[in-house]
C-alpha cells in the first residue's frame, strides 16, 4: 500500500509518486496544486509541474498530467 502525505504547499492535496512517460524520470507530485519534487518533500524544494516539464525539455501545451504515469496502490 502507498502512503500519501498532504502537500506542504497547498495543505490539501495528496502527494503521489509518478514517472514522466517520455524520460522515465521518477518524481513526486501533489494531486491538487501540481507541485513536483524529485526527492525530499518540503515547502522549500517544490516546483510547478509545468516548469518542471519545461526544465526537462518537454514543452506541453495541453493537459500536463497526460505526461505522467501515476503509481497505483496495491490494494
Amino acid at each position: 500500500m502507498i502512503h500519501y502525505e498532504i502537500c506542504p504547499y497547498c495543505g490539501q492535496g495528496a502527494v503521489r509518486k509518478a514517472k514522466i512517460k517520455r524520460n522515465e524520470k521518477s518524481i513526486i507530485i501533489c494531486e491538487e496544486c501540481d507541485t513536483v519534487w524529485e526527492k525530499e518533500i518540503n515547502d522549500k524544494t517544490g516546483i510547478s509541474l509545468q516548469y518542471f516539464l519545461r526544465y526537462e525539455g518537454i514543452d506541453v501545451n495541453y493537459d500536463d498530467w497526460n505526461e505522467l504515469d501515476l503509481e497505483e496502490s496495491d490494494e
